[in-house]
C-alpha cells in the first residue's frame, strides 16, 4: 500500500454521492390511534406489506393478517390502561373498520360480537397469565 492510499480513498468517498438510508418494505399507513387525555397519540395500528401492525411506545409489538384482531388488540390495551386508571380513546379509520366488519360477517357475526369472541379466546388461552403491556409514555 502506498502512503497516499488513505488520502486517495478519503477523496474518493467525498466525491461519491451519499446514499440515503433505504428501509425495507413500504411506509406504514396509520389506520387507528390510541389517544390520551391530551390528545397525544401513544399507539395505534398501521398497515404495511399486507399485515396490520400494532405500535405502542414507538415500537411494533404485534402483527396480524386480521383487521379484527388488530382492533381487538387495541381494545385490550385500552381496557388494561383503564384498569390502571388511565383513560385512552380509540379512533379507527373506515378501511380498518370495514375490513374487520367483513371478517366478522364472513363468520356470521357482527363486528362487536366478533371482537367479544376474540377477547374471550384471549382470556381462555391465557387465563392465569399476567397482563403485560409495554410502558406507554405519560
Amino acid at each position: 500500500m502506498s502512503r497516499n492510499s488513505k488520502a486517495k480513498r478519503d477523496a474518493r468517498k467525498k466525491k461519491e454521492p451519499s446514499r440515503p438510508i433505504r428501509r425495507l418494505g413500504d411506509a406504514l399507513q396509520p389506520h387507528a390511534q390510541l389517544l390520551d387525555a391530551d390528545d397525544a397519540a401513544i399507539g395505534g395500528v398501521g398497515w404495511r406489506d399486507g399485515e396490520w401492525l400494532l405500535v405502542l411506545g414507538s415500537q411494533v409489538v404485534a402483527r396480524s393478517d386480521s383487521a379484527a384482531m388488530a382492533l381487538a388488540m387495541l381494545r385490550h390495551v385500552v381496557a388494561v390502561q383503564e384498569r390502571n386508571g388511565r383513560e385512552l380513546r380509540l379512533e379507527a379509520s373506515a378501511p380498518l373498520l370495514n375490513a374487520a366488519g367483513r371478517e366478522a360477517a364472513a363468520l356470521g357475526r357482527s363486528l362487536e360480537e366478533h371482537l367479544a369472541a376474540l377477547e374471550q379466546e384471549r382470556v381462555e388461552r391465557e387465563p392465569l397469565a399476567p397482563v403485560v403491556t409495554p410502558s406507554l409514555p405519560h
